[in-house]
């Protein structure tokens, strides 16, 4: 994948070795051969991987024996991204280097997956505005869907938030603040529906009256009477209706 010249007319040969590839142990004595021949010198062919199985198969796969005896043996640089190797790459003092900790974690999901993960978003963020964009671009594009629906959910959830004790202190105090607040103006609430409720009684039961003893109020009247807020006039307009004559007689 990548093919750098070293000083001293050498080469080394990098390969990203995602699964194993029966045709890549033929083409690497081919590529070793032809840059050995073109420089006269040995070369490297350095394969990195995140899987152990490639690792194993990577280190054999450029063996051949012909059928008289015949042997090539090119072994190559392996380089297994696990363990204190993904440490390594989360340096901060190089940040460029931890997306490689992300792809060596695309297959994986566990806790130490995750970690790694949002650990080398972090890292990243150490970059330059430009590199940062594209390497953080780079990471998700690597990311399976599992981890990339973990990384939202986290992302989304407030409590995943690391809070100093004297933060937590005072959000639980101004939590509390607002709950009690909300309860007071839920109490006022229900009082003022309570009080809201009595008076529509009031209204009714004046109409009521008015109605049996066919006393018609006037529009205005009417108007008066579904405006009124005052319980005690209403109560008193009550009574009034239960012996009044006429509709005025009642309103005074």
């Amino acid at each position: 994948d990548l093919l750098f010249a070293v000083a001293g007319g050498g080469s080394l040969a990098v390969e990203v070795q995602g699964d194993e590839d029966d045709d890549k142990g033929r083409r690497w004595n081919v590529l070793m051969a032809v840059l050995r021949d073109g420089s006269g010198v040995m070369g490297d062919l350095a394969v990195v991987t995140w899987s152990p199985r490639v690792a194993r198969w990577a280190l054999r796969a450029a063996h051949a024996r012909g059928p008289l005896g015949t042997t090539t043996t090119l072994t190559p640089i392996v380089i297994l991204l696990s363990g204190e190797v993904i440490d390594a790459l989360l340096d901060e003092d190089h940040p460029e280097l931890a997306f490689f900790a992300a792809w060596a974690m695309q297959h994986r999901h566990g806790r130490r997956a995750r970690l790694v993960v949002r650990r080398a978003l972090a890292v990243t963020d150490r970059l330059s505005p430009a590199l940062r964009e594209a390497q953080r671009r780079a990471i998700f594009s690597v990311l399976s869907e599992r981890m990339i629906a973990f990384l939202e959910e986290t992302t989304m959830d407030v409590s995943k938030i690391p809070e100093t004790p004297r933060v937590r202190a005072v959000r639980e105090q101004y939590e509390a603040f607002i709950a009690r607040s909300e309860a007071r103006g839920e109490a006022r609430g229900e009082a003022r529906g309570e009080a809201r409720g009595q008076l529509g009684a009031k209204v009714e039961a004046l109409l009521a009256v008015l109605a049996a003893r066919g006393l018609a109020p006037s529009e205005a009247d009417r108007d008066r009477v579904l405006a009124c807020t005052d319980a005690e006039t209403l109560d008193r307009w009550i009574t009034r209706a239960a012996t009044a004559t006429s509709a005025a007689e009642a309103f005074g």
